[in-house]
């Protein structure tokens, strides 16, 4: 427990140390910006006033478009959070069965072809995925995959959302290293002596080693993918035009937005260090350290 909460608080220093220097890097980099716009030039105690509003919740109002930064960019923070989550969970839904079974079945007739198809799979771009899947859609069904704006009664809410998530489930490449990751952890735990114990008792194997073997090595890739995840999500964004972080992030950088950039970035600096958090609190519980 002592080991965990000291890795806690260094999570948690590390997290505030990250926002302070994104945001800081941002503020400096806005005012060496060529040009006159509004925002430019504040100091020290600007940026003071800033870091309060962003520790607070309370992000002020867009120095573009006069509108609350709240109303802004929750929606979008939503947007990529399912876009990111949903793509997490395609990936794992592909990709621990055929680790499971080429861990079982090891590299056989029956099942390197799936392995290959994950590692073909991880090592297209997601944008050019993403343009096919648009190409394969638009030309044999009529119509524009994108995500259009409630109202505008175009295109299909369903198609909107699936298609994004799909894209970027297959071309994270997440799917090769989570295949790669769990076939060699439970290949290498179903060896172990317990293991082979529990067999002989007539126990199942995949029960056995499932914490060692799946649910660890798992965890710990999903975690350290999302920033990743998160990347490939800002150009899903751009070719499906779904309303998440990215796409505002790159029309506020049009349109020289500082709060809402900074904004931006201290939403995502905190779900990446969420991640961290989430991930310590899940080993610990499947596998308390005590140091």
């Amino acid at each position: 427990m002592v080991s965990f909460l000291k890795q806690l608080v260094k999570e948690v220093i590390n997290t505030l140390l990250l926002i302070i220097g994104v945001t800081a890097l941002l503020f400096l980099l806005f005012n060496l910006m060529a040009g006159s716009f509004p925002g430019k030039g504040q100091g020290t105690g600007e940026y003071l006033a800033l870091l309060k509003r962003l520790f607070t919740f309370r992000f002020g109002i867009s120095v573009v478009s006069g509108r609350d930064i709240n109303s802004i960019v929750f929606p979008a923070f939503k947007n990529t959070l399912i876009l990111t989550v949903g793509s997490i969970f395609l990936s794992i839904l592909i990709s621990v069965p055929i680790g499971i079974f080429s861990a079982y079945r090891g590299f056989k007739s029956y099942s390197w072809p799936l392995s290959i198809f994950s590692y073909i799979m991880s090592s297209i771009p997601v944008f050019y995925l993403g343009y096919f899947v648009l190409y394969v859609v638009s030309r044999y069904t009529g119509s524009l995959p994108i995500y259009y704006p409630y109202g505008s009664e175009r295109g299909n809410p369903l198609i909107a959302y699936i298609l994004p998530i799909l894209v970027l489930g297959f071309g994270n490449d997440s799917i090769s290293e989570i295949v790669r990751l769990i076939t060699n952890e439970l290949g290498r735990v179903m060896a172990t002596d317990y293991v082979i114990a529990a067999k002989a008792r007539g126990e199942s194997m995949l029960r056995s080693s499932v914490n060692e073997g799946i649910i660890i090595p798992l965890i710990s890739i999903i975690f350290s993918k999302i920033p990743f995840i998160i990347s490939g999500a800002v150009i899903v964004e751009h070719v499906f035009n779904w309303p998440g972080m990215g796409r505002l992030a790159f029309q506020s950088t049009l349109d020289r937005d500082l709060p809402v950039l900074i904004v931006i970035a201290f939403l995502t600096a905190l779900l990446v260090r969420a991640g961290m958090l989430l991930k310590e609190s899940i080993l610990y519980y499947f596998n308390p350290r005590e140091k």
